[in-house]
Parts: C-alpha cells; structure tokens; sequence
C-alpha cells in the first residue's frame, strides 16, 4: 500500500520569512492566504532543503518502506528535475534522476516514483517557462499494510504564564494536524497548566485536554503530562514532550507520527528528538542530540549548523558516531510508553538536567530526522542564576547519584569549579547559590519528596541579578559592548596574584587593587584576565544592553568559604551514606504512586 510520510511546507508563518531558504531556495511571491506559491518565466525553485528534502537513507534505514514517490499539485509550463544528494569523502555528490516538462492550465496533481538510491536526500526543483501556481506536494511510501505500527500520539506540553504561546500553537495544531483524517483520530494533546492562568474555552477541542497543575516546573509538569497520556480513555503508544514557549511546525509533528508508524521493531524503543533551531537566528541549530563531556559540559553532538546550505544539510543528517552521555531535550522529545513504564516517570526535581537524567537512565537510542523541530530562544538570553547556578548544581549531584549514570563525569569537581568562577567574579549571590544547592542535596532525598520547588525557587530568586539599562551607568564610558565574552592572553604576574590572593580577596589590600571597570559577560562565561587584581567590574548582557556593577566584599567572601568548605567536608565524610539513599529511593521517587500522591491527583 501506499501511505503518506511527508508534506511539503510553505513559510506561511510571519517568522519563516526569516528563513525561507529553509523551505524553498530560488523565487517566486508566496500567497500567504491562499498558501499557494505564485512563479513567473526564469524562476527555479529547490525544495531540496532542510525542512522539505526527504530523507531517503534514514527512511530506509529506520521504517519499513520499500519505494518512495513524489506528487505534486501544480498548474502551468515548467519542467521538474528529480534530484537527491549524498555526502561522500570529502565532496557532496548531487544525481539527478530524470527532467520532465509540462504545461497545463488547469490544477492537476502528477506522481514521480523515485528510483532506488543510495543518497542521503532526494527533493525536486522546479523550472519555469512560463506563469506558474505551485498548490503543494507530499512524498509517499510503498509498504505491506501488516507492518504498519498502531499509534496514538500524545503531546504533552507544560507551561506556566505563558498563554500566548500557548493559544497559538494549539490553533496551530487544531487548524493544520487536526483537521487531518488520520491524524485527529489518533493524536492527542494534553496541556499542563502550571501557573493556572489557562481556561478550557482557550484551547478547547477533540483530543485537547487542559490540566491544571500545581506549578512543580518542568519535571512535574511533563511527569503530569506522562500520567495522563497513559491512563486516557485510548492509552498512548508514545509520549511526545514539548516545550511551551516554541514556534512549532505542525508537520514536524505529523512526521513523527508517520515515522513511528513505520518504524522497524529493531528501533520502536527509540526516543525521537526533534532539532532545537534558534528563535533569533532560525536557519540555525542549537541541537538535535546533546552529550556530557567528562569535565561536565553540555555539548550539541554536531555542530551548530547554518541549515540554509546543502552541505550543512547532509552533514546534519550524517549518522554520527554514538557518544557516552547522550540525551534528547524536552524541547521536543517523543518517548515510547513502553519504555515510561519499564522506567518510570522523571525525578521530581523541578527544573534543569531532568530531561538529561531521564534520557541516561532509560540508555535512550535516539533518532534525529531533518525538519523535525521547533524554534527556542537561546539559553544565553534566558540565563538566570536561580535556575543555572542551584538547580543545575544540585539536580548534577541527584541525577548520578539516583542512577548509575554520569560515571565519567566528576560532576563535584564541576560543582566546585562553578562556585569558585563565581566567586572570582565577585558574583556572591550566584556562588550562595551553588552552596545553597549542595546544601540541600545533602538532605537526601525526603527533601525532594516534598513539594518545595517553587518555593525554593521564588527564595533563589531574591539572589539573582539586577540588571540596569547601561545608560543609567553616566560614570562609565563603555567600549564595544559586544567585547564582553573576550579575554586577552593571561599575564603571567596577573595568573599567580589571581589564584593567590582570590582575585584579592585575601592577603591583598582593596586599596591595592587595580582602578576602572573591565567589562565582563553576565552569564556563565569566564574571563580571568580582564577582571584581575580589580576592585569593581561591571557584568554586561550584551543582548538587551544591561549590566549590573560587582565589588569586592571580603567579609562575604569569607561567609561564603566558611560555608563552602564545611558542607563540602560533610559530603566527603557522608558520600557513600547519602549516595545510597538517592538509588534506594529512586524508584519510588518516579513511580506513578509517588507522583500521583506528589501532584494530589489521588
């Protein structure tokens, strides 16, 4: 039989014509309205990009197709070059596999077989010699009808304050996955509403469901999520993950879909991670697979690839070679029920490093497709100490010692380095933070059991940053603001004095210190040249044109390393004791009985 595994997709959106290139390269007048593409005599368009090539070799590899054909809705004189692309040693190879020319004044809808091929891609473009309406194509697959996997697709998306987003995507959802005959007969959308601002008449319809939530952040919201996708009316097969505050493409979804409904049984336990793609900079990627590296820094497994060129394409759709520590994020991320019932639910540990946690303790095999994604606002603007410092601390130091995972990883190490940059940076109330993370890591886990999280949460808060517009600075001259994350090479003087005196801090009168303000970044970055042996510095967010001035405070410092040390020295002795208690309870802790009692759903 036949059965559709891909749409075509025109930038309708406002925001995709930001990155057109990514559906279609050449010319040509799109009418949004109609989502019809208007092309005149000359013009040649490529949909062979990211989001509309079809990936040959990983359907191939992963589902049960045995042929692909391509058809295509259009009126007018042009001919159609089939065409598919590989990437072999150091050289991209393009073939084409036939030209065809018409010319028809009426709508009609023609079909390609494509021959079988060894490419990576395969797309079409389109040659036109006179005017010409292009209404959409789609690509569809050969397969034994026996093969074929039951689904039923749950999206599960937490939010909290967020209602715009919200709406709009699942309009978004309503209006173009929905409406589709298969596809609103076996996909579902569960909606947690952390901050309880949403009502039903919002986001109302078949298979849309709203749930109000205590605000238990991330991990409880998505854990809600799992709940309710597995105990429905039609239990999931699969549990699709998605944040709230993305820019979402309808047909990403309906591809997972297909693809899971033609997986083989080799990859049906398979996590499917869907592409992160900057919302700033949306041609793009932050990452589709990410991974630990054994000093404890989150790495995308590729490359930050502008998509827009036919290389980066192909090499994004390479298959890479399997990394310790691999994980999916919960920007996008469909999992399996099987594999939620054999694992069990997330770690109820609010925010930051769950989606990692839960990846490494399930050994996720994941698969990544082109046009699978969202648009996300990078990390670097969302930064926020209360988050990146506590949580991601303290929820490292849970996450290895609840499972065995992360064992290449010294995440203390990490933990202790943290603290330390911050302390440099006279940043105080980002290293209180990171003790007040170790501090109640070593509670053990009947402090996670308890719902603390927001509140815990609303306290960190008072201890982040804040930052002033730089023109409120009328003593300070700035240079290129945009110099902020540049260090100059380490003096040899400066490296010494620097670790010695704790950036003056001991030892070193303040009157000794060094006059002015280097600039510094206001996030995680480090810059130990710049702002050594100074008194003040000033941490500047180059993107909204803020910054905050910090200054020595040695009576704080010392607080801080009296606090430091004796909370590091009852780990040390009580390791074994406190690691332990973590793994005892780790199952419970992400059973549905806990998370149940947890939420107050019973």
């Amino acid at each position: 039989m036949k059965y559709l595994i891909q749409k075509i997709v025109l930038p309708t959106e406002v925001k995709h014509q930001q990155c057109r290139d990514l559906f279609f390269r050449g010319n040509g007048y799109l009418d949004r309205e109609k989502k019809v593409l208007l092309l005149g005599r000359g013009d040649v368009v490529d949909f062979t990009t990211y989001l509309n090539s079809c990936s040959y070799r990983k359907w191939k590899k992963y589902t049960c197709i045995k042929s692909i054909s391509l058809h295509i809705e259009i009126e007018g004189t042009f001919s159609l070059l089939l065409l598919g692309y590989a990437k072999r040693p150091a050289m991209i190879e393009r073939a084409e596999y036939g030209y065809y020319s018409y010319h028809s004044l009426e709508h009609r809808e023609l079909e390609f077989k494509l021959d079988d091929n060894d490419e990576h891609i395969v797309g079409f473009e389109i040659h036109v010699s006179g005017d010409c309406k292009f209404y959409g194509a789609y690509y569809t697959a050969e397969c034994d009808e026996e093969k074929i996997n039951p689904v039923r697709l749950c999206i599960a998306t937490t939010t909290c304050k967020k209602e715009a987003f919200v709406k709009k995507n699942i309009a978004l959802l309503k209006e173009e996955l929905l409406s589709e005959e298969e596809l609103k007969e076996n996909v579902y959308v569960h909606v947690v509403d952390n901050g309880r601002t949403l009502s039903n008449q919002d986001i109302y319809g078949n298979h849309v469901y709203l749930h109000s939530n205590n605000n238990t952040g991330g991990a409880g919201g998505f854990a809600r999520g799992m709940i309710e996708s597995i105990n429905q009316e039609s239990p999931a097969t699969h549990v699709l993950l998605m944040d709230d505050d993305v820019l979402m493409l309808p047909e990403s979804i309906a591809r997972t879909y297909r693809l899971l409904r033609l997986l083989k049984k080799e990859y049906t336990n398979s996590f499917i991670s869907g592409a992160m793609l900057y919302y700033e900079e949306p041609n793009r990627q932050h990452e589709d697979i990410g991974t630990i590296t054994e000093d404890c820094m989150f790495c995308p497994l590729k490359p930050k690839f502008d998509l827009n060129g036919i290389g980066a394409i192909l090499d994004n759709e390479d298959e890479f070679i399997k990394q310790k520590n691999e994980y999916a994020g919960w920007w996008y991320c469909c999992i399996p029920t099987s594999v939620i019932k054999k694992n069990g639910l997330p770690l109820p540990i609010f925010i930051r490093c769950d989606d990692i946690e839960y990846s490494l303790r399930c050994k996720a095999d994941i698969i990544t497709m082109n046009g699978i994604c969202v648009w996300h606002m990078r990390f670097t603007t969302k930064y926020n100490a209360a988050f990146d410092k506590y949580q991601q601390c303290r929820n490292l130091l849970i996450d290895k010692a609840s499972s065995d995972i992360l064992q290449n990883v010294d995440v203390l190490d990490f933990v202790c380095k943290s603290y330390r940059a911050e302390l440099l940076k006279f940043n105080y109330n980002a290293a209180e933070l990171i003790v007040r993370g170790i501090e109640d890591f070593i509670k053990g886990p009947k402090f996670i059991e308890n719902d603390n999280g927001e509140r815990i949460v609303q306290e960190n808060a008072k201890l982040n940053d804040k930052l002033q517009p730089l023109t409120d600075f009328k003593e300070i001259e700035f240079p290129d603001i945009s110099t902020c994350y540049s260090d100059p090479p380490r003096k040899f003087v400066d490296k010494w004095l620097f670790r010695i005196t704790y950036n003056g801090q001991r030892f070193w009168p303040v009157s000794w210190c060094k006059k002015g303000y280097p600039l510094i970044a206001f996030d995680h970055s480090y810059q130990p040249q710049k702002m050594s042996m100074h008194s003040h510095m000033i941490a500047v967010n180059p993107f909204n044109k803020t910054g905050i001035i910090r200054q020595i405070d040695k009576k704080r410092y010392k607080e801080l390393q009296k606090r430091f040390r004796n909370v590091l020295s009852f780990y040390k002795k009580n390791r074994h004791k406190i690691d332990n208690e973590y793994k005892e309870n780790r199952e419970y802790l992400t059973s549905e009985t806990f998370w149940k009692k947890y939420l107050m759903l019973e």
